[in-house]
């Protein structure tokens, strides 16, 4: 059961008006080349600029230190406010330049408009009109090189990477000079399998800026995605000697956590805290440290690592944060009730602290994801079912790609506890990029004799190299099962 289908087509058919360059809709005053700038301010306008080279950078920092510089210089000035909304991990400020540019909407062009609302309403949990006015601003501005940039970062972040591969092909056609749109389409190549596109793409973008960190830093993770653990470690550490303060520790330590070595991931995390530029990255390094101590399967380490880390997140506000260290300790506890504790507590902390609905709903989603599986496998169905109703109820009202993966891993899941295979494979196809469904789906597959579906399902899931908590929690476990079962075949 495919429940984005409308989404898709909205998508692909708003995509074709952008690669046919279709503007005889719109009126006079929207057919420049490009997405207008309205400030009336050249301080703000120079501010602004040199914001936009930073975010084609990655210097998400430099970029919003200069993006605020902007609004300070004109506070009237949407385009920045909408941008600061769409970047920071401050959830207050999030929600105040949100709320201001979508007050000062109505003073500016058509386009920024329809960025204005693509960016708000995703945030606002109101996925159609969003990417509605993302597809039309892609129409109304087809050789705007940035706005695809955007675009196809956004799609790649909501894990359409179908749909980014499609906008970014197309911008790289038209300006094969650009590197932030080559760095998007070799990320989207690769969440798509597609590793020798994602890398052809990568050296064009290293050769057009070689000296500077984030081709390097971007490289990196994609050699690690695809286990060329040694190669990516020598990226990261270009980048880091190109400039130590862009934050490529990170990559460096999650790679050793890939790897295996935990203790040196643990040392380059601690490097990676002591100059995190908030207190967002603060909490995000310590839940990625945190993983080292499930991957060295330390349980008494890993639930006092998630505990502080909740606590520290739920003193700076972080509600996200501090649900997501929750959900992790429900997943990686070895008994039902405290569980479920953990779980209550993630809930609490999604209504306890300023957070946008999408962030809110996503997260609540991944919870109740958990809660589902949990209660299945433990027997307590009357739960389990009340959690998967309450995500097909999200799933059927909202088009976020996140709320309907975790419906389908959940409803997956809990039809593998009832040993309902058959149906079981259709919802966890749907989700087959994570770890959590590939690995019941190599059970399911298993199950009703599907060896050949199985045996993919066994390579792709052993293959995957993302320094997540589902992947910490499942693949070096399957990993080694595998040696065990090669090992015995060999007696």
């Amino acid at each position: 059961m495919i429940r984005c289908r409308c989404l898709f087509a909205l998508l692909l058919c708003s995509s074709f008006a952008f690669a046919q360059g279709n503007t005889a809709q719109h009126s006079k005053t929207t057919l420049a080349t490009h997405l207008l700038v309205t400030t009336s301010s050249p301080a703000a306008r120079e501010h602004f600029e040199r914001a936009m080279r930073y975010f084609e950078g990655y210097d998400l920092k430099q970029t919003l230190a200069d993006l605020r510089e902007a609004e300070k210089s004109d506070p009237d000035f949407a385009q920045a406010l909408i941008l600061i909304s769409h970047l920071t991990r401050d959830p207050a400020e999030q929600s105040a330049t949100r709320s201001r540019a979508k007050q000062l909407a109505a003073k500016v062009s058509p386009g920024e408009k329809l960025l204005i609302r693509w960016m708000a309403e995703a945030q606002e949990n109101d996925y159609l009109p969003a990417i509605a006015a993302m597809n039309d601003l892609l129409a109304m501005f087809p050789a705007d090189q940035r706005v695809a940039f955007m675009a196809g970062g956004w799609l790649n972040s909501q894990q359409r990477y179908e749909q980014a591969v499609f906008v970014l092909e197309k911008a790289v056609a038209l300006h094969p000079d650009y590197p932030a749109a080559l760095n998007n389409l070799a990320y989207a190549y690769a969440y798509t399998g597609a590793f020798e596109k994602a890398f052809n793409a990568m050296d064009r973008y290293v050769a057009f800026e070689p000296d500077e960190p984030n081709p390097h830093d971007s490289y990196g993770e994609l050699l690690r995605m695809d286990g060329k653990f040694e190669a990516a470690l020598e990226q990261y550490r270009m980048s880091v000697r190109i400039d130590p303060n862009f934050g490529s520790e990170v990559g460096i330590a999650d790679t050793y956590a890939l790897m295996g070595k935990e203790q040196e991931a643990r040392e380059e995390y601690e490097r990676a805290i002591v100059f995190a530029s908030s207190r967002s990255d603060k909490i995000q390094y310590q839940l990625q440290a945190a993983m080292t101590w499930v991957r060295d399967n330390n349980v008494k380490r890993a639930e006092k690592a998630l505990s502080e880390i909740a606590k520290d997140a739920h003193a700076a506000s972080l509600g996200k944060w501090e649900a997501e260290s929750y959900r992790i300790a429900a997943m990686y506890e070895p008994t039902y009730k405290p569980a479920l504790k953990s779980l209550q507590a993630a809930q609490h902390a999604l209504q306890d602290h300023e957070i946008s609905a999408s962030d809110r709903d996503e997260e609540l989603s991944r919870v109740l994801r958990v809660l589902a599986t949990r209660s299945a496998e433990s027997a307590d169905m009357k739960t389990a079912v009340e959690a998967l109703n309450q995500l097909s109820v999200m799933a059927d009202s909202s088009r976020s790609q996140v709320i309907q993966l975790s419906y389908h891993g959940a409803a997956g899941a809990v039809l593998v506890t009832q040993g309902n295979f058959v149906d079981a494979i259709s919802h966890l196809q749907e989700d087959a990029d994570d770890p959590l469904s590939l690995q019941l789906l190599v059970k399911a597959y298993t199950r009703t004799g599907a060896a050949d579906q199985a045996q993919a399902a066994t390579a792709k899931l052993s293959a995957l190299n993302l320094p997540t908590a589902e992947q910490a929690l499942v693949v070096p476990s399957f990993r080694a099962s595998l040696l065990t079962q090669a090992g015995n075949a060999q007696h």
